[in-house]
């Protein structure tokens, strides 16, 4: 009988230990995803765009933003050297990873889910300086690569609908329609 209560008492001891692992793993997670956050939202605001940082984003992520940053660099060049040299050059403009086009100052991280490869954050943010826009939701796409890195960005309404602006779709509508633009020209 006292091996049996041994037992018992040793199951249980393994299961609460199993248990605060799995509790510290998502809470390392967690904060290597809000760390990851800060530096983006703090980036966008107050430095270059987070957009070219592969500890933050994705190698496809970066290498979009690198094709958008080509773009505007010739027209930029095809601008100066045209009869109206002080045009303005196609450029994308505000806050690039949020839905607000003045950016983010505050987040709070409501949900994380794991759904096969990727790593689904579900976000409020706010920006103090705009108290009339009020707190908005979007969730934020991670998937490892040498680390967690965010793949997408959903905006806002209608989280997780492809048909809906994300960061990935609207980089790619700036290059496509910029190259069409430059072509008709």
């Amino acid at each position: 009988m006292n091996k049996i209560v041994i037992l018992g008492i040793l199951m249980s001891v393994m299961a609460c230990n199993q248990n605060n692992k799995t509790e510290n793993t998502k809470n390392e997670q967690k904060e290597i995803i809000r760390g990851l956050l800060k530096k983006m939202y703090y980036e966008d605001v107050y430095m270059e765009s987070p957009l070219d940082n592969t500890l933050i984003f994705t190698k496809e992520v970066v290498a979009l933003n690198k094709q958008c940053d080509s773009v505007t660099d010739a027209d930029a060049e095809r601008i100066a050297k045209s009869d109206f040299p002080t045009d303005k050059p196609y450029m994308r403009e505000g806050s690039l990873i949020s839905s607000l086009y003045e950016g983010v100052t505050h987040f709070y991280i409501n949900d994380i889910k794991t759904v096969k490869e990727k790593t689904i954050v579900t976000v409020t943010l706010s920006n103090k300086h705009y108290p009339s826009q009020k707190q908005w939701k979007e969730k934020i796409i991670f998937i490892n690569q040498n680390g967690l890195k965010i793949d997408n960005i959903y905006f806002d309404n209608d989280l997780l609908d492809t048909t809906k602006p994300n960061l990935k779709k609207s980089l790619m509508i700036f290059i496509k329609q910029t190259n069409e633009c430059a072509i008709s020209s």
